[in-house]
């Protein structure tokens, strides 16, 4: 886990370009360490802190790998972190791609911009925007900073207007560094500023941490201190932890440590780790529990403890000790994703994926496996239809044709049974007898104008046109036409189920749907 740690990445943060940097800003040296953490001068680059853990099954907060933390510690700078960002401002991105010709990074056509850093004549001096930037159009260095805060300023002299950016990020930050970046020679005007953000990130619910064991769980619940169960000595834990996790992980190296952490936090000495210093004479539970032992302390580790809630002593002996614990990198803040509604695929009409994009999370087929197995088919069309791609379609009754419809934009005529409808003449002419009068052909339409045109085709191909032809289109209610015997019905239907059946019909595959009346 020491990879994953938040951690100290370096001694000189201030002068690092990284993108993105991770720091633990209330780093402690271990008390249980092995011989080369001194010689590798480890300590210069701490990444955990000492915290006292009990492993108690406490509150149900702490199931599975979850753990508890002490609020107070919390409070205290327990694992508090912050994050570094970096972000590069360029001039000529301000141009919208002019002057960016070949050749305009190098020699003297770097510096021709007609854009600078700073204000224009066209902000006033009383502007507040001045008072928030510096006079070369920069922020200063500590500036708090939320969305919509002026970022930095620039001025155009071909339009005469100064553009102000602002800072668009999702967490509050602080300006940590500004640094102004010129070209390789030194000689032309500075356009290339990198400013450094420092997000501070306090441990919330969902953090990761792990010991120096492999033993990880998120953060569940920041318990209050006047309800953490408490020793005799009145000490309390900062981490409580699941016995649970230590049976079938095997991670016997953890106990020792709580044990050789208690014993040299009570000796005040650091404990030696180093690998294969002990033997099956010399184990190190004997040599570290006659420490403890030494201090007044259970030879074990184990400890009374009373409930914080009810002052009652626990029915069982608590194992109590000091385990280094780190925070990993892995945090909610990063991770979170939530969407009701956003962006879709231009296609399908489905919800995009993406956390940047503000995309939804993928319901897979395992989900929907699952969702069968229990039964829960409104569930399951709320998670694949109305939630995703739901779209109503008109389908015809006649043919089952679900994207042949059109429509017609003609007067309305009253039909006899029918009331107000819409009617379309085509007229059919035989090129060999021309003493044949032109057959004229009605076919009613829906209150809005629309057909079905493969029904239409049939019918101007000179099919007869009666009440009850195939050919001929009923009026459509908007409401619910499921509940009319009509010649077109309109479907809820996945939008994705329209756009399969136009890939079929590319390749001359015709799918007819039968609808129940």
């Amino acid at each position: 886990m020491g990879k994953q740690t938040m951690g100290t990445p370096s001694g000189a943060i201030a002068r690092r370009t990284d993108n993105k940097l991770y720091r633990l800003q209330t780093g402690q040296t271990p008390i249980v360490r092995p011989s080369l953490h001194n010689k590798y001068a480890m300590d210069d680059f701490p990444n955990g802190t000492n915290a006292i853990v009990a492993v108690i099954s406490y509150t149900g907060y702490d199931m599975e790998d979850a753990m508890i933390l002490n609020k107070s510690a919390h409070e205290r700078g327990f694992g508090y972190g912050s994050v570094y960002k970096s972000e590069v401002i360029h001039l000529r991105d301000m141009m919208g791609g002019a002057g960016s010709g070949s050749g305009s990074s190098r020699g003297g056509r770097a510096g021709a911009l007609p854009v600078h850093f700073g204000f224009g004549p066209d902000i006033r001096a009383d502007d507040a925007r001045r008072e928030q930037l510096d006079a070369d159009g920069l922020p200063f260095v500590g500036t708090f900073m939320t969305r919509g805060t002026p970022l930095y300023a620039c001025f155009n002299e071909a339009t005469g207007r100064t553009i102000v950016k602002r800072y668009k990020g999702d967490e509050a930050a602080y300006v940590d560094t500004v640094r102004v970046i010129g070209s390789d020679a030194g000689d032309t005007e500075c356009q290339h500023v990198q400013i450094m953000f420092r997000i501070p990130r306090s441990p919330v619910i969902g953090d990761k941490f792990s010991s120096r064991h492999g033993q990880k769980g998120v953060c569940s619940q920041k318990w209050p201190a006047v309800d953490m169960p408490f020793s005799e000595s009145g000490m309390q834990p900062d981490v409580i932890i699941n016995p649970h996790a230590f049976p079938s992980r095997m991670t016997i190296g953890m106990l020792i440590e709580s044990m050789a952490g208690k014993a040299g936090a009570m000796h005040g000495l650091s404990q030696d780790a180093t690998p294969w210093t002990f033997g099956e004479h010399d184990t190190p539970v004997s040599y570290f529990g006659e420490q403890l032992r030494a201090a007044g302390y259970n030879y074990m580790g184990n400890e009374p403890m009373y409930s914080g809630i009810t002052g009652q002593e626990l029915r069982a002996d608590i194992y109590l000790g000091v385990v280094y614990y780190q925070r990993l990198r892995h945090m909610v803040n990063d991770k979170f994703q939530v969407r009701t509604t956003g962006p879709v695929h231009a296609l399908t009409r489905q919800p995009v994926k993406g956390r940047k994009r503000a995309g939804g999370i993928r319901f897979g087929e395992m989900e929907r496996d699952a969702l069968l197995a229990h039964g829960t088919s409104f569930l399951l069309q709320d998670r694949l239809l109305n939630c995703s791609d739901y779209t109503t379609a008109y389908v015809c009754r006649t043919c089952g044709s679900l994207i042949s419809l059109s429509y017609d934009d003609t007067a309305g005529v009253h039909v006899p049974g029918l009331g107000v409808v819409q009617t379309i003449e085509h007229t059919s002419s035989s090129k060999n007898n021309s003493s044949h009068p032109e057959a004229v052909a009605h076919v009613p339409l829906g209150p809005h104008g629309e057909y079905c045109r493969v029904c239409r085709r049939a019918a101007q191909a000179g099919q007869a046109v009666r009440r009850l032809d195939a050919s001929k289109r009923v009026r459509m209610p908007r409401s619910n036409v499921l509940r009319r015997a009509g010649d077109l019905d309109v479907i809820a239907v996945p939008y994705v189920l329209k756009y399969l059946v136009a890939e079929l019909a590319a390749m001359g595959l015709r799918m007819s749907f039968a609808i129940a009346p």
